[in-house]
């Protein structure tokens, strides 16, 4: 594969119907920014009427790091011993081996119960009809803790198909003692963001302002994915019963452009990034490249706490940029990872009992603890000062200003980011193979690498993603 991330010989075009039968294998095996999950305790029952049967429920986990295995193998334990269910977790990697070895559970006729889900990508197994609905659990939940945001579900012919345990947020770090000595402002919108990364470029302190990718990897269709929202520019749209490819699509198509002219700007303040993935981005603030990041959760400054930077305590964070003179407001991704359960499995009502189990309580408080501000719970208000959850959550209290904590509560429950999911209602079952197909980042590489026009890069992505991903 060259750097495009093309095969050698040209892209590889795939068919809708070969999207359909592959879609198992891939959809969630590519993680976002990090691992999926949750925790829990005990409480309301869920409904539906059925019954546990002595099947162990059976959990493919995304995440075989030992101290997650040491934490979810002590909820099983747990659970095991409060309700009588035995729980049979395997633990596999975020990456291929997670998603091939969910296929190869279904294909073979014996699924698992529960498996890892992404909000964005959990529409690939939508869409094969795979999936049990999950309302009872998520009403059971809600019971015990309190409502959980529409926009964390995930419903697909009318029912949820996601039960949410934690969520992640687009940020824009950067590193206010560099902004403070030149006096650059804060990079809130696109024009003080431009302003920033000249003034930090042109500085005499072996800095770059930014890190602005141009790749056609997951972090580069991240990134490229709330760089148009940030213009109120939409990849797709629903009409007449169908989800469309909106990139080229009447004036949709001109804020798309008005992107890619910003990005060619944006590119001379930063390092070459045309591979960048999730490491390089926030390797590039923590090893002191780069002042300024885009990111899905909070791993630029948890690196820097880690890596105990001088700078780690001055990172601070505000939303996803946005021009201000087309939008008043910024709009980035918002997106929940937590749990699915699957048609055709051995223990359905066992697995509904253990997904709320690990959801609520003070084991989610335990989930949010191993993860770091990197993905963080979905009941707003357990971000309250003083709240006995907030007292658990021992990292976040030691580490972070209680600007930066509310300023991430703001993000994801303010209204002013969203799933990617959600550019449609109902939302859009093709969100995953849209981000995985890697036309995005490849659009954004185009028109800054190659010899691409902007109209002709926002032809090729458009037709590409109508080749590939179920959108019309």
């Amino acid at each position: 594969m060259d750097r495009k991330g093309r095969t050698e010989g040209g892209t590889e075009r795939v068919s809708r119907r070969r999207f359909l039968t592959t879609a198992g294998a891939t959809g969630v095996a590519m993680g976002m920014a990090g691992c999926s999950g949750g925790s829990g305790g005990s409480g309301a029952t869920t409904g539906g009427g059925g019954t546990a049967n002595s099947e162990p429920v059976k959990f493919v986990s995304n995440n075989n790091s030992p101290k997650f295995k040491e934490m979810l193998n002590g909820f099983a334990d747990q659970f095991e011993e409060e309700r009588g269910i035995p729980v049979d977790i395997e633990f596999t990697e975020i990456g291929g081996d997670y998603g091939r070895r969910v296929a190869q559970l279904i294909q073979g006729g014996n699924p698992p119960d529960i498996i890892n889900a992404e909000q964005f990508r959990i529409g690939a197994y939508a869409v094969q009809g795979i999936l049990r609905p999950v309302g009872d659990v998520i009403s059971a939940v809600e019971e015990q803790e309190e409502e959980i945001p529409d926009n964390f579900k995930f419903s697909y012919e009318g029912e949820p198909r996601l039960v949410p345990a934690v969520a992640s947020v687009t940020n824009n770090w950067y590193r206010s003692d560099v902004y403070d000595e030149l006096g650059a402002p804060a990079p809130t919108t696109w024009e003080k963001e431009r302003e920033a990364a000249r003034m930090i470029t042109e500085a005499d302190n072996d800095l770059l302002g930014l890190g602005y990718t141009t790749s056609a990897t997951v972090y580069g269709s991240y990134h490229a994915w709330c760089r148009l929202w940030g213009n109120d520019a939409q990849v797709a749209r629903r009409s007449d019963g169908t989800v469309q490819v909106a990139l080229d699509s009447g004036s949709n198509r001109e804020r798309v452009r008005e992107v890619l002219e910003y990005t060619k700007e944006m590119t001379e303040y930063s390092p070459t990034a045309t591979n960048w993935d999730w490491g390089e981005i926030y390797e590039s603030y923590t090893g002191g490249t780069t002042a300024t990041a885009v990111y899905s959760g909070g791993r630029p400054k948890t690196q820097s706490i880690a890596q105990d930077r001088p700078w780690a305590e001055s990172t601070k964070r505000v939303s996803n940029p946005y021009n201000a003179s087309n939008r008043d407001a910024p709009m980035g991704n918002s997106a929940a990872t937590g749990y699915a359960l699957v048609q055709g499995s051995a223990n359905p009502e066992g697995a509904k009992e253990f997904v709320q189990y690990m959801v609520t309580g003070e084991r989610l408080v335990e989930y949010a603890r191993a993860l770091r501000f990197h993905n963080i719970p979905i009941y707003e208000s357990w971000y309250e000062p003083g709240s006995r959850y907030r007292e658990g959550w021992d990292y976040l209290n030691e580490n972070f200003s209680e600007e930066t904590i509310q300023g991430e509560r703001d993000a994801l429950f303010g209204g002013n980011s969203q799933p990617f999911t959600a550019e449609t209602d109902p939302p859009n079952p093709y969100a995953a193979p849209a981000f995985t197909s890697f036309q995005l980042g490849q659009m954004f590489y185009d028109v800054t690498q190659g010899n691409t026009s902007v109209e002709q890069a926002i032809d090729n992505a458009a037709e590409e993603l109508r080749s590939s991903t179920g959108m019309e």
